[in-house]
Order: structure tokens, then C-alpha cells, then sequence
């Protein structure tokens, strides 16, 4: 059953986020050594910090993963329907962050987005990096941005400006930590929104801040949070150090992946495409301790999401409000949106593949 508007809101314990306050509360995935088998495009993520492989995900599946990505808008009931454009706007739609980014209302476990996370194409993906297939996954969410202009899409928001960031914590950018994924399900050219990179930027880091005597307190999230934002002056700073800014365009079906430490954003769709994509990032299973395993089953028990690190256990929804005010999804009103049950439509099934990646199987 759809969740109404007298729902409540519920919330699973499943304990406190962990502190990633130092490099050895961290461990870093180990990559596979440099071989003449290793495939290319590894070289290529290593040298630029962002690749695209094409055709890992079937047209098939992607097309299905469209499909289910609308019918979840449709199902809240705020009246979005995909065939009438006076209903896209925030009003007729669950809360997203960025006019399209969904991480919360259980998304992340909805079937349609764990079919993706067991793509054999996407595993083996990630399984070429760290040369092995045993693996545990994040449970990020999914994005559906609809086309911001007048004559195709929404008018009730601007594209979003370059917000320039990290996904790793500034006192840890000395070292690889990280690689995310995105999975794409739709045509993504350069007006159909999507990853914006700046070529190169993962191996600067070191000499960006100690020209600029460290990082900034304002584009800090604190010493438990894997972010920084640049503000203009930084961003400048790489643009005259030589990396390019890079639209990344994708084919339906390819995957996306690229380094932690890489500078990106994620830019709006301004043509006529819908962007559908799922945010897929891998890790090999050896690197958590038995007690974030078990953390990692409690988390998938309360069908919460996560950020990109799979073994840290970080909850979007367990955060400070007073510091995250959407840990926990709003209407437009600014107040709290009783379709967020903490379960998702569609429960997925407990496969070999998804208890594996999970970390039971």
C-alpha cells in the first residue's frame, strides 16, 4: 500500500554513526596491482579520476528502472502524473535534493533500485578495480530530474548552479579511499543534466591546501562527515592548476565512476530528457570489521540509506536536524513530510546476491 498523508513517522534505531576522526579509523580498499589484463579504463579512472564503460547495464533493465522511477513519483499522493507538466513541481512531488536527487523515504531499498546494485555488469565493474567480487554496497538512492525550462519540463525551480565538492573528508585527501558509481538509465547528453568533473582534481589536493593554508572552516562538514564544498577562490584554484571541466556524457546503460577526491557537482537537465540514473558504489567486504557487518544488517533491517561509503554505516536520517534541517524529507512548507514511513513501496526479494552484498551472504 501507497503511504498516505496521516502517516506517521518511523524511525528504526539502529545506533550511533560511527567517527571517522583519523586515518586509522578508516581502512582504505585495497585496488588490484597494474596487470597486463587489467582492463584499460582503469588506467583511465586512476590518471583522470573519473571513467565512463559503456553498455554494463542491459537497455532492457534500464528501461524498466524509467518505468519504476515514475511510477514511485506517482505513487505519493500529491498528484504527480508524468503526462501532465502542471503537476512538476515540488508541490505534486516527494521531497529531492537538488530538483531530483532521492535519498530518503526508503528509496535506497526499493526492488527497482536493488536490481540495479545486482547487475552482474555493475558488480564486475568494481570487481575489476579491487580484483575481487567479494564485495558490500552502499545504500544510496536513485535520481529522476525532470527538465528544468519552459517549453519541456518544471518552471517552479532554476537549474542549480555549480556547487563544487568532495565526497571524502578533507583531513584524509593524502590517500584513495573511495570510488562512486552512477548507473545510467537514460540517454545523458550535455543539456540532460548529470556529473560534472574536474579532470585530474583527486591528485591535487595536498598542494591545493597547502598553497592555501588549509581548508576552509565554512566548506567543512566536521570531522565525521565525508564532504567539502569549494567556494569560488578554491574553485578558481584548480581551473588555473590545469583541470579541465568535464560534462560527463553517458549512454543508457553505461556506468559512471570516479574517485571520492575528485571535484564534481551534479548539474540540472535543461533539454528535453528526463535524467534517471542509481548511485552504485562497491567495496570489498574485507575492509569492515564484523561489528560494522552487523551494523550494515541492521541498517538494511530499517530499510535507512546511506552515504556513499558502504562500511561506515552513515544514516542521512540519524543526523543532527539542527544541523542537517532535511535528515528527514520536508514539504514545501518546511514541515515534515508524513509520507516518509521508513519503508519502501516495494520491499526487494533477500537473494544470494542481495544478502552477499549486503554482507550475509
Amino acid at each position: 500500500m501507497p503511504p498516505t498523508a496521516t502517516a506517521t513517522v518511523t524511525e528504526v534505531p539502529t545506533g550511533p554513526t560511527p567517527a571517522l576522526p583519523t586515518h586509522a579509523t578508516v581502512p582504505v580498499p585495497k585496488r588490484a596491482p597494474p596487470s597486463p589484463t587489467r582492463a584499460k579504463w582503469v588506467d583511465d579512472l586512476e590518471r583522470d579520476g573519473f571513467v565512463v564503460i559503456p553498455n554494463v547495464v542491459s537497455e532492457d533493465v534500464a528501461l524498466e528502472f524509467q518505468e519504476e522511477a515514475l511510477r514511485w513519483l506517482e505513487k505519493f499522493p500529491y498528484g504527480f502524473k508524468r503526462d501532465d507538466r502542471t503537476t512538476w513541481d515540488d508541490a505534486h512531488m516527494p521531497y529531492s535534493q537538488k530538483g531530483g536527487m532521492y535519498n530518503r523515504y526508503s528509496v535506497n531499498h526499493e526492488a527497482f533500485v536493488w536490481k540495479i546494485r545486482t547487475q552482474p555488469g555493475v558488480i564486475g565493474a568494481f570487481a575489476e578495480i579491487y580484483g575481487t567480487d567479494d564485495l558490500i554496497v552502499s545504500f544510496d538512492g536513485m535520481n529522476a530530474s525532470l527538465p528544468i525550462n519552459a517549453q519541456h519540463g518544471r518552471v517552479d525551480i532554476e537549474p542549480v548552479p555549480a556547487w563544487p565538492h568532495i565526497d571524502q573528508n578533507p583531513r584524509r585527501i593524502d590517500r584513495f579511499e573511495l570510488y562512486q558509481g552512477i548507473a545510467n538509465m537514460s540517454p545523458n547528453g550535455p543539456d540532460d543534466g548529470g556529473l560534472v568533473v574536474m579532470r585530474g582534481s583527486h591528485l591535487l589536493h595536498e598542494r591545493h591546501f597547502a598553497e592555501r593554508g588549509g581548508f576552509r572552516p565554512e566548506g567543512d562538514f566536521g570531522p565525521t562527515e565525508n564532504s567539502y564544498r569549494f567556494d569560488a577562490a578554491e574553485w578558481e584554484w584548480f581551473k588555473k592548476a590545469g583541470c579541465e571541466t568535464v560534462k560527463v556524457c553517458a549512454g543508457v546503460g553505461d556506468l559512471i565512476i570516479w574517485d571520492s577526491r575528485t571535484v564534481h557537482w551534479n548539474a540540472s537537465p535543461t533539454g528535453s530528457q528526463i535524467r534517471f540514473c542509481s548511485y552504485v558504489c562497491f567495496v570489498p567486504r574485507a575492509i569492515a570489521t564484523p561489528a560494522q557487518l552487523a551494523q550494515k544488517w541492521k541498517v538494511f533491517e530499517a530499510r535507512k540509506g546511506t552515504s556513499a561509503f558502504p562500511h561506515l554505516n552513515s544514516c542521512p536520517v540519524d543526523r543532527d536536524r539542527a544541523k542537517f534541517p532535511d535528515a528527514l524529507p520536508l514539504r514545501p512548507d518546511g514541515s515534515l513530510d508524513p509520507c516518509h514511513t521508513g519503508r519502501p513501496f516495494v520491499d526487494p526479494e533477500y537473494t544470494p546476491a542481495l544478502l552477499r552484498l549486503v554482507g550475509r551472504g
